[in-house]
């Protein structure tokens, strides 16, 4: 009885099955029939915004090509002919320059009106109203033009026609020319047929399986067919049964005609045979359900229970597994947030906080012991500069190479930690002496005369360092490590890549930068500083050709203080684009003034800081020459050699924005850098200026005047201007003269002057005074 039961409860089965699948199957093709049509009603749809879009692009192709016209029949080159020609003039005087003019404007015209990279127009032909053919931009064409009524020409003067030529139909527009209100021509036009081509299948390609013609009056224009057909003498065949479009385009002679393929034609999953193709999958299917059935025995149950329990054991082995991981993962998390909060993340040294604390405990034991401890602050050399111009990926690898080399020249004793930025702390117990002091420092700035490579690139970069020791230069470590800091601060003064180790005095010259500082930002504010100019000479007429601006700065409590100290101390407080704005400002004016008296150029330097902001710098110049109305080809920006070594591309953009403007841009101080001569073949430069160092000597010296020369030759080879610096006497300037340089500057001429001494300059030298 429960087999008949479980045979008949496996035949219900299976007839429901098969009632289910017929069901499904059928669900399918209604399904597929209702998908079918409503494919062929969207693209019906689409295929017809295609064609809509496609007119309404022509449309307007042809109403901005009038647009053109009207601006080119109104403009100043055809009105001057036309006035000329009224006034009677020859074409041996005015009338043949104005042709000319007219000439070159239509052939630029047809040049430089692309669409794509297609030129738009192939052809100007201006007729006068007689007949005759005033201009031609393709003389080698013969062809002759059927004339028009001005009463043919609409109310907008314009129309576009058709016309066969060697055995092709060709576009023309044809624009009537007024001069004085009334028509004096036509303009005719031949328009390159592959520009309406592109316009008219940008939206097709091989597989769009389409077709599309022009039809004019004079003939259909062949656009586009990608619809597969063996034969082309089948055309009435290929283009049956086709999805049909006939669009006239407005305010034009043309009618759009289109075929595309049905969707139903394209692709076997949108055909009938797809259906068919469906029905057959039922067969396997009824199979498998079958087949299915009679495996499905009385172990069902049995293998449920086991498969129950066996996912029980799993699970729970499972989540032991996982409950150990946790708390692996948390011993391994507790101990890595313990190392992160006492070591820096990218060279593991310890941090700012950890070395602190190892400082406190090496002191604590040096106070107990009675010995000594060496507190050593080391600073990277240029290490902003080097991040700031080849990013922060060549900077920390520079760091972490650094940290390679430091953890290899100290004890397993001594503590290395990193404070942050490029800075690193030495802490030395049981220091001997000095003398060991002054070999640990050596030793380690020795490290870095080897180069970094990072990209393929060499970079060489020093340190810079200060020592303090204990007891003598104090007695805690925020003591010690402020004495340390004072002295590598000197370091950096005496000109980085040295070591110094603290005495008072350095806390005299640290109040000095300090009260300076302070002085320098009320001087800025209160408008105290001052440009001088510094004559720059035509060495071969002797005359004054342009000035070089010079900031000065006189302080009442510290007097005439050096450039060289306030414009490194506005380097590093931020206020250097203070000065900037200021220089660029004042001297753009006071160069504008000048104008009145002689023509002269100004040139100013800019920090190498102000680099950093390219976008800031590029419009901090553009106004002031706005402001000012001083000509940018008057302006001369001097860039610094090292800039150009360490540039990066917003600079080399700033340089070609700059030189677009017609601003002059000089080398400085050649020679003194890294010298290269890729970089004068890289850069828009237009002049080159030799380093005053060069002229010292080059009077005795035979060295000197054969690399002044090299300079100069060089120059020359490259087309650059040379401007030498530092000349003090007559024999510099002949010397230089007669070896080509053109302009020169110093001593000898002038001393940096203030404006009006420097506009008295000006006032001589013209006989004004």
């Amino acid at each position: 009885m429960m087999k008949l039961k479980k045979k008949i409860s496996s035949s219900r089965l299976i007839i429901i099955a098969a009632v289910l699948l017929a069901a499904y199957l059928m669900l399918i093709l209604a399904v597929t029939n209702l998908g079918q049509t409503r494919l062929k009603e969207s693209q019906q749809r689409e295929l017809n915004l295609k064609v809509q879009n496609y007119t309404s692009t022509l449309e307007y192709f042809f109403n901005v090509t009038n647009d053109e016209l009207t601006n080119l029949a109104g403009d100043k080159s055809m009105l001057t002919y036309f006035a000329n020609l009224a006034s009677g003039m020859s074409m041996k005087y005015g009338l043949g320059s104005s042709l000319f003019k007219l000439n070159k404007e239509l052939t630029n015209l047809i040049d430089n009106t692309e669409i794509d990279q297609q030129s738009v127009y192939q052809r100007f032909v201006l007729i006068g109203y007689d007949g005759t053919v005033i201009a031609d931009t393709d003389k080698n064409k013969n062809t002759a033009f059927d004339m028009v009524k001005p009463q043919d020409m609409g109310a907008k003067g314009f129309i576009i026609r058709t016309h066969q030529y060697a055995g092709d139909t060709h576009i023309q527009l044809i624009k009537l020319v007024h001069y004085a209100d009334k028509p004096v021509a036509f303009l005719v036009v031949d328009l390159n047929k592959q520009v309406i081509v592109a316009q008219l299948t940008a939206q097709e390609h091989e597989d769009s399986q389409s077709r599309m013609d022009l039809t004019t009056e004079d003939g259909d224009i062949f656009i586009w067919d990608s619809l597969n057909n063996k034969k082309p003498s089948d055309q009435r065949n290929k283009l049956a049964n086709k999805i049909y479009f006939e669009t006239p385009i407005e305010n034009t002679p043309f009618k759009l005609r289109s075929w595309f393929e049905p969707v139903n034609e394209k692709d076997i999953f949108t055909s009938g045979w797809f259906i068919a193709g469906l029905s057959f999958l039922a067969v396997p299917v009824v199979f498998g359900l079958f087949y299915t059935f009679m495996i499905n025995n009385a172990n069902i149950v049995l293998r449920t229970k086991f498969e129950e329990s066996h996912k029980q054991r799993r699970m729970l082995s499972l989540q032991n597994q996982l409950l150990t991981e946790e708390v692996e993962k948390r011993k391994i998390s507790e101990q890595k947030l313990a190392h992160q909060a006492a070591h820096d993340a990218l060279t593991g040294l310890p941090n700012r906080t950890y070395g602190n604390a190892c400082l406190e405990e090496e002191l604590a034991k040096a106070k107990a012991t009675n010995s000594n401890v060496l507190v050593m602050f080391m600073d990277l050399d240029n290490f902003k500069q080097i991040n700031d111009t080849l990013g922060h990926l060549a900077g920390d690898q520079i760091l972490m190479q650094s940290t390679e080399r430091l953890l290899g020249s100290v004890r397993n004793s001594d503590i290395l930690a990193r404070l942050g930025g490029d800075e690193f702390l030495f802490v030395i117990p049981d220091l001997k002496g000095v003398d060991s002091a002054e070999c640990l420092a050596r030793r380690v700035l020795s490290l870095f005369d080897k180069p970094f490579v990072w990209d393929n690139q060499e970079l060489f970069i020093s340190g810079s360092i200060g020592m303090s020791i204990y007891p003598q230069d104090g007695d805690n470590a925020q003591q010690l490590l402020a004495s340390a800091d004072t002295a590598m601060y000197r370091s950096k003064q005496d000109g980085r890549n040295t070591f110094s180790f603290y005495h008072t005095a350095m806390s005299t010259d640290l109040q000095r930068t300090l009260d300076l500082d302070g002085r320098l930002r009320q001087a800025i504010a209160n408008n105290e500083l001052e440009l001088y100019y510094q004559p720059i000479m035509d060495l071969s007429s002797n005359k004054i050709v342009g000035a070089e601006a010079l900031m000065r700065w006189y302080d009442d409590r510290f007097g005439f203080v050096s450039p060289d100290e306030f414009i490194l101390l506005a380097e590093k407080n931020g206020s250097i684009h203070k000065l900037g704005e200021f220089a660029i400002n004042q001297a753009c004016m006071q160069a504008a003034k000048w104008q009145k008296i002689t023509p002269l150029h100004i040139s100013i330097n800019f920090s190498s800081v102000q680099f950093r902001y390219c976008e800031q710098l590029f419009k901090l110049i553009r106004d002031g020459l706005i402001q000012s109305g001083l000509p940018a080809d008057k302006l001369d920006i001097e860039i610094t050699e090292s800039l150009l070594f360490n540039h990066n591309e917003e600079v080399v953009t700033l340089l070609n924005q700059l030189q677009a403007m017609g601003i002059q841009l000089s080398i400085d101080d050649f020679g003194t850098g890294y010298s290269a001569l890729s970089y004068l073949q890289k850069f828009p430069f237009d002049r080159l200026k030799i380093d005053r160092a060069f002229l010292q000597n080059m009077h005795e010296n035979d060295s000197d005047r054969e690399l002044v020369n090299a300079i100069i030759a060089m120059a020359k080879a490259l087309n650059l201007k040379v401007v030498a610096e530092g000349i003090e006497d007559q024999w510099h300037a002949d010397y230089l003269s007669s070896m080509h340089c053109e302009y020169g500057q110093g001593y000898f001429y002038s001393k940096p002057v203030p404006a009006k001494e420097f506009e008295v300059l000006l006032n001589k030298e013209k006989g004004l005074v």
